[in-house]
């Protein structure tokens, strides 16, 4: 007993425990306003399509752009699109962007044109940053599915990838000359 008191009672070396705060929240029901509380450390973020005034050409000397009207590709006009003629099965097309200096490219969007009998569509899509407006090898290649149902489809494209231009290669199923939508290159950055 004497020791329990001593124990007790004695100084101890170590401090005190402080007392623990709990803090709990409770999500918020479906449906019901949240405010905002931290307001001036959100991050605001600018959208720019970099196909809008950009210069459009074929990527490859196939004669693609006299046979095409390669801007119709990024016009957002959702009555505008390209049908590829036989024996072409791909499209190639080099997008060089209109701003000076290196634009970061974050992701690319797609709208298939409508009235346009699925089988007929474009369903591949690979995609190249390029740091300058002309082909270059050795850039990661992005490989993405196109949908052939109505509606916007949008890529990311990862890796923070900056360029001047984009390399765009569509293409339909085996043995189809396909019809194709419009793009959109976009590019997030902070706001001034």
């Amino acid at each position: 007993m004497a020791l329990a008191a001593y124990q007790t009672l004695s100084p101890s070396s170590a401090p005190p425990p402080l007392p623990v705060q709990v803090n709990v929240a409770l999500a918020p029901e479906p449906g019901a306003a949240v405010a905002k509380t931290d307001t001036e450390s959100e991050i605001k973020t600018a959208v720019r399509d970099l196909g809008q005034g950009a210069r459009v050409s074929a990527a490859l000397l196939d004669g693609a752009e006299q046979r095409y009207e390669l801007k119709r590709l990024f016009d957002r006009d959702g009555a505008s699109f390209v049908t590829l003629q036989d024996p072409d099965r791909e499209l190639n097309v080099l997008v060089s962007f209109s701003q000076s200096g290196t634009m970061p490219v974050t992701a690319i969007e797609y709208v298939p044109p409508a009235g346009i009998d699925g089988e007929k569509l474009a369903t591949a899509l690979d995609v190249m940053v390029l740091p300058e407006n002309k082909m270059d090898a050795g850039r990661p290649v992005f490989s993405f599915s196109l949908q052939t149902s109505p509606g916007t489809q949008t890529f990311e494209i990862p890796g923070h990838m900056t360029g001047k231009a984009m390399w765009l290669r569509v293409a339909g199923k085996d043995g189809v000359s396909p019809s194709i939508g419009d793009f959109r290159i976009l590019s997030e950055s902070a706001a001034p």
